[in-house]
Parts: C-alpha cells; sequence; structure tokens
C-alpha cells in the first residue's frame, strides 16, 4: 500500500516538475518527512517490542507502524530490520535532497 502511495505521489511531482511548477528538491521534502516519521514510528515500535513486561509478547505499538508492517511474522529481529531499512531511505533521501539544492542553485 505504501509504495502505491509513494507511485502516485511521483507520477503527481513528476508532472509539476516537467510543467516548471515545483522543483525537484521541492517534490522531495515531503518523502523526506514521510520517511522520518516511519522510521522514528519504526524505531518506537522496536523499543517497545523490547520490554516484555510493556504487553504480553511483542505487538505493534503505533498506527504508522501497523501500517508499515506485515500482519504476520513478528519478531524483534524483523523490527529492527524494518527500523534500519526506514532509516536507510531516510538518510539517502536528505542526501538526494542536498544534491538536487546543489545542483539546481548552478
Amino acid at each position: 500500500m505504501i509504495f502505491v502511495i509513494v507511485a502516485l505521489y511521483g507520477i503527481i511531482a513528476g508532472v509539476f516538475i516537467s510543467k516548471k511548477k515545483m522543483k525537484m528538491s521541492q517534490a522531495v521534502l515531503p518523502m523526506i518527512a514521510l520517511a522520518i516519521l516511519s522510521s522514528v514510528a519504526l524505531g518506537q515500535n522496536y523499543t517497545v517490542s523490547l520490554i516484555p513486561e510493556a504487553n504480553d509478547g511483542i505487538g505493534i505499538s503505533n498506527f504508522l507502524a501497523a501500517f508499515l508492517l506485515p500482519k504476520v511474522g513478528w519478531t524483534n529481529e524483523m523490527f529492527l530490520s524494518k527500523f534500519e531499512l526506514y532509516l536507510g531511505i531516510s538518510i539517502a533521501l536528505i542526501l538526494l535532497y542536498f544534491i538536487f539544492v546543489v545542483v539546481e542553485k548552478e
């Protein structure tokens, strides 16, 4: 589901960029915000899953993590790997933003 939303946003942003109504750096900003928010939600979910007294076993602790994680097969390792994935995506998008800003200034 998240991939469909990102793909639709990419198409809409691509149309605006091609019509010169939006810069590429401006198009990356909402994706950065979503990636950072997702990283925070998944990181919080991972840390809560490490405390067995917080709930009966491990579970999903927030709405965004429930949206991003599969319905079955929960493990602490899976929570950590998803958190690291979205953290990497966030860092990559931030670097891409700075590259776009530098290229657009020239």
